[in-house]
This record gives structure tokens, C-alpha cells and sequence, in this order.
């Protein structure tokens, strides 16, 4: 019996008919030598209710002391525990809807948070609506970040400004420039002990220098790589350890331990991206659960997610959507907090959860096309690898108890598929169930590409497929 081989890494090709297999809502995980194969493709970690804000329109998020910092539009609030709850209060007024940027200073006993909107610098308390820092020293920033015991803002014409030390005042002359080429910068980012200042077509490198006067940080290399946009880069967030953007040439590239960008999207990312007209609706996400580093690339209609130990890709679809609803991260509370692209939910990622919130989180695994191109090929029987009885003993019926998964097939290289059929996945315990398809029909030259979903909120994981193939003369 040929296998029918699910890709580790999604690939959907530029056409019908080129692409070597899917991965939406599913990842590759690689098991240890001797298992029954070499990869399990299970589903991507789910999305749990955590608190949820009268407010929409996540611009960003800081965690500090036991309080997470939510700025939505117009609106900044917080989330505590309390009393073994989450509870999310409205602090006040953050005017604007543009993404924003948090960032914190060590002063003793209470450190410094400040925040920077498309429109002004607010210093954030928990207990008070957030202020205008109101120095006429300090032109709009576009980004603040905290390194070596500086706030560092990046001003859109090259310019980046030192704040005091521990401190949150700004003198006019305390700045450097980005000037290794022209059009400025959009951004300045935390890298380890160094500063990048990300402009559109270069990264300067800059290290702490010790300078009396002007800038304390001084240019250390250049990077001849830009990026797409302020937001289409991260990785600088607490407990992560890897910078990855994308870049002015439309690819997706990672920073780890040096300053040689390395290049980590494929041809099928980079079109996508390539299609997007306005870079600034591109967003970099990036998240941890069970020691997988994840790192999501999304635009208006797509998102992509690394993951940094493997190397491998996978697309990832909120339900009736066209990309991703996580926008926005932090390490708090013992896991990574992400915030909606669409409503005022703030959810925790899970990798135990099977949902994102109430909604089905579906996994999608397409399969390489299996052609006898050029003949056809007579399919009596398929057969699919699946991790079976994994139904809840006490759950919602039949979805839980009773999971089902949906088989259909495409002749035309995926532009089209048949109507699935219905198979049974096992209740609990349940492992003499059989994943079977008899008499699937005759491939034709373009071969034959199976598809198969798992909406039910259960554990599903595919191992491997094998089916009969009969060669048919043309």
C-alpha cells in the first residue's frame, strides 16, 4: 500500500496543483526514534477565557507586579487576580486605536511604566488614568523600550532619545541618529545587551559605549536588511530568545546569538506577504507553550506560525476567519497571554484546550498529492494513522464523547474536493477503531490529494495514511 504523506511543514504552492500538502490549525511534532512514525501532526494550542473587556481593539500589553497593562482603543484596563479570579478593571482614557509600546525602567521602590501611542507618552499607575508625561524635550516617539537603565525612544526621522538613568526625563541633547543610510527608522528593539534601530532598508546594531554626552549607546554594525514595519517584528518580549521580522524584501527573517539574519519563510509565505499592499496591517506574534517557541505572522488575510526549534510552518485560522485572532502577547500569570483582533476577549494559550474560547478550533491536514501521472490510478481502500480513543467519558455529546472526523479528496491538485464522509474517531479507550475509506473512486494525471477535519474539541493526531492504489492504463 503507497503511505499518503502529510507534510510536516504547510506548503499550498503558488497554484492548484503544486503545493505538497497543508497544515491549518496543526503542527508537527517529531517523536522519538522507534515510534510508529517520525512525526505526530496534532492540533495547535487552544485559546482559554481568561477576562473580557467592554473595550475592542487590542493595540498592546505589559505585565508588571502581578498586574497585566491592556491597552485597547481609547481605553487602557488591567487584570488581577483576585480571589482565585481573574478580574479586569477600566483604569482610564489611552486616546488613539494605533498599536502602542509598553516598557519598564528598574527605579527603586517603584519602577517607572511608560507607554507610547501614535499620539503622545503616558506614565502608567494602576490605581490612576493614565498621564501625559508632558516633557517638550521629547518629539513623538513611534516605539519606547528600556535597556541598560535607559527609556529609549524611536523617532521616526533617525533620531532616538535617552531618557535620565532610572529616570523619565528626557534632555533635548540626550539622542543619537541612525544614519548608515537614509528614511530613517520605524522602530528601536531590545536585543540582548544590544539596541537595533530598524529602519526600512537597514538594522543598525548599537552597544552601550559609555558616552558621557549625547547618545550613551554607540552604532556597533549594520544589517543591510529593513523592516516591513514598526509592528512586523518581535521576540523581545520577556521569555523569548529570538528576534524574527519581516523584512523590506517580503521574507520572514530570525535573529538568534549574532547579527546575520537568517531567512526562514518560504516562496508560499513570501508571496503572501508580497500581496499585501499596506505593510503596517502585518503583525509578529510570539507566544510559548510546552517549550514549543511560537511565532505568528499574520496579515489581513493569512497567518503563518514558526516554530523556532523545528523550523517548521503551519497556518493557523480562528473559526469563520481568514487568519488568526491572537494579537498581541505577554509571559504573565504562568503562561502567555494573548489579546482578540476582534472582540474585548483576553485569553490565556493553552496548550490543553482544544477551543479557542467556545468557538471550534478546526484541524485541517491536506496531504501531498500521490500521482501515477500518467495514468490514472483505481483507489479501493485508504486507511489513516489517527491517535483513536480519545473521546471524554463525561463531556458534550456526541462532540466530546464521540468524535468524528470528515474525509474528503480532491482529483484536480485541491482546487476542489468531494463531499466528505463521516468516520468514527473512538470514545474513550476505544483503540481497535479503524480510520477506513473503501471505494474512493479512480485519481486521474493530477493524482490524488486527501483532506481531512477535526472539529471536535477532543485530542486528534494523525500519524501516517496508506492507501491501495490499482494503475489504470490512460
Amino acid at each position: 500500500m503507497p503511505e499518503i504523506i502529510f507534510p510536516i511543514s504547510t506548503a499550498p504552492g503558488e497554484r492548484p496543483g503544486e503545493g505538497a500538502g497543508r497544515l491549518i490549525n496543526v503542527y508537527a511534532d517529531k517523536l522519538q526514534d522507534g515510534a510508529r512514525s517520525m512525526f505526530a501532526r496534532r492540533r495547535v494550542p487552544g485559546l482559554r477565557a481568561m477576562a473580557v473587556s467592554a473595550h475592542v481593539g487590542m493595540r498592546g500589553m505589559h505585565f508588571f507586579n502581578n498586574v497585566l497593562y491592556i491597552a485597547q482603543a481609547e481605553r487602557l484596563s488591567k487584570v488581577e487576580v483576585v480571589l482565585g479570579a481573574f478580574v479586569i478593571t477600566d483604569i482610564g482614557a489611552l486616546p488613539g486605536t494605533g498599536r502602542v509600546t509598553f516598557a519598564r525602567n528598574n527605579k527603586a521602590p517603584v519602577p517607572d511604566i511608560l507607554c507610547v501611542t501614535e499620539n503622545d507618552v503616558y506614565v502608567i499607575t494602576p490605581g490612576s488614568p493614565p498621564a501625559s508625561l508632558g516633557d517638550g524635550d521629547l518629539p513623538q516617539p513611534l516605539t519606547v523600550c528600556f535597556l541598560a537603565g535607559y527609556f529609549i525612544f524611536a523617532i521616526r526621522d533617525g533620531r532616538v532619545f535617552f531618557s535620565g538613568l532610572n529616570d523619565v526625563t528626557i534632555s533635548a541633547l540626550d539622542f543619537g541618529k541612525a544614519e548608515s543610510k537614509p528614511g530613517g527608522i520605524l522602530g528601536a528593539y531590545p536585543y540582548g545587551e544590544m539596541l537595533l534601530l530598524c529602519g526600512p532598508s537597514f538594522i543598525e546594531v548599537w552597544q552601550n559605549a559609555g558616552n558621557a554626552t549625547g547618545s550613551p549607546f554607540s552604532r556597533a554594525a549594520v544589517i543591510p536588511r529593513g523592516i516591513a514595519s514598526t509592528f512586523a517584528i518581535a521576540g523581545f518580549e520577556d521569555g523569548f530568545s529570538s528576534i524574527v521580522f519581516v523584512g523590506d524584501d517580503n521574507g520572514v527573517y530570525m535573529l538568534s546569538g549574532g547579527y546575520s539574519p537568517t531567512k526562514i519563510s518560504t516562496p508560499d509565505l513570501d508571496r503572501l506577504i508580497e500581496s499585501v499592499v499596506d505593510k503596517t496591517t502585518i503583525d509578529v506574534t510570539v507566544s510559548v507553550t510546552s517549550g514549543h517557541n511560537w511565532v505568528s505572522v499574520t496579515g489581513p488575510t493569512f497567518s503563518w506560525v514558526f516554530e523556532v526549534a523545528t523550523g517548521l510552518w503551519h497556518e493557523r485560522k480562528s473559526y469563520e476567519e481568514t487568519n488568526w485572532r491572537g494579537l498581541c502577547s505577554a509571559m504573565a500569570f504562568g503562561g502567555w497571554v494573548v489579546g482578540d483582533r476582534y472582540t474585548g476577549q483576553v485569553w490565556m494559550l493553552d496548550a490543553k484546550v482544544q477551543r479557542e474560547g467556545t468557538e471550534p478550533l478546526v484541524q485541517t491536514w491536506i496531504s501531498q498529492p500521490a500521482s501515477g501521472f500518467p495514468n490514472r490510478v483505481a483507489i479501493p481502500r485508504a486507511d489513516f494513522d489517527f491517535i483513536v480513543g480519545q473521546g471524554l467519558v463525561a463531556g458534550e455529546e456526541p462532540i466530546e464523547t464521540d468524535p468524528v472526523v470528515l474525509i474528503s479528496w480532491s482529483d484536480d491538485g485541491g482546487a476542489s474536493f468531494k463531499v466528505p464522509v463521516k468516520r468514527n474517531l473512538g470514545p474513550l479507550a476505544n483503540r481497535k477503531t479503524r480510520v477506513t475509506v473503501n471505494r474512493a473512486g479512480t485519481a486521474g494525471p493530477y493524482g490524488r490529494v486527501w483532506k481531512l477535519e477535526v472539529s471536535d474539541p477532543v485530542y486528534a493526531s494523525l500519524l501516517t495514511g496508506n492507501m491501495d492504489a490499482d494503475p489504470r492504463s490512460r
